[in-house]
């Protein structure tokens, strides 16, 4: 009787599964589509987390640097020492789109004399699988919020640091079946128009990816922890993205 049974439970185990697994890609593609659209709640914010180098800048009430981004900035181990604070606040997983709306109350909390924004690669793994016209929709939002939240540091009095957005490293066969040369293409249109929005607002831009690549062009494995996230190793090299000493403003 289990013998002449056993193939049908195979089949019924072989369609939970599957039931699962399309049910998970359903949820995993509306989460990310839900990234692309601003946040509700902009008062809902997370504090930044001091680092623990002691002094402030003197001279005025703006003080240390606020690294401000997505899940890069989370896990930004270790944090280089500098002789002001560094304030480090990361949200995994969201977009320049909806943290556009978080960057406001982090400046107010933290009074920065700089702020560094490290964010936007999230913005293209959500436009990667949405339609061709929504994903332009996407770009020219994703570009808005970082003219945006340029235009909220000047603002504040404080200056401006812009990072490039570091594109994904080596993903493995299913994220290429999954975004494409889409991902790659968003974060290129995405880098090509934060020159301007520097050179707007007087900001610095800087690019990650200068520092991380070898000979070849290429982001050594010693830096890389997955396609989207980094190293100990990797951070280290990009503390030369800090600069060495804060002037306040004013």
């Amino acid at each position: 009787m289990i013998r002449a049974l056993y193939p049908k439970l195979v089949v019924f185990a072989a369609l939970a599964i599957l039931a699962v697994l399309v049910l998970g890609a359903i949820n995993w593609r509306a989460g990310k589509i839900a990234m692309l659209e601003p946040m509700p709640r902009p008062d809902a914010v997370a504090s930044a987390t001091p680092s623990s180098t002691p002094s402030s800048t003197p001279g005025g009430r703006h003080h240390g640097l606020l690294l401000f981004g997505d899940s890069r900035v989370a896990q930004w181990h270790p944090l280089p020492r500098r002789e002001y604070k560094i304030f480090a606040a990361g949200f995994p997983g969201e977009t320049a789109i909806r943290l556009s709306a978080r960057l406001p109350a982090e400046i107010s909390r933290t009074d920065p004399a700089v702020v560094m924004l490290q964010l936007g690669v999230n913005d293209g793994v959500a436009a990667a699988v949405v339609s061709r016209q929504r994903r332009q929709q996407a770009l020219a939002d994703s570009i808005a919020a970082f003219d945006q939240m340029a235009a909220v540091t000047a603002q504040s009095g404080a200056g401006l640091i812009i990072l490039k957005v570091l594109p994904p490293i080596r993903p493995n066969l299913l994220r290429r079946l999954v975004y494409g040369s889409r991902l790659d293409t968003f974060v290129a249109d995405l880098n090509a128009a934060l020159p301007a929005i520097a050179a707007r607002y007087g900001a610095a831009l800087a690019d990650p990816l200068a520092l991380l690549k070898d000979a070849n062009g290429e982001v050594p494995d010693r830096y890389r922890r997955d396609t989207l996230h980094l190293t100990p190793l990797a951070y280290e090299q990009l503390a030369h993205l800090f600069p060495l000493n804060l002037k306040a403003p004013g």
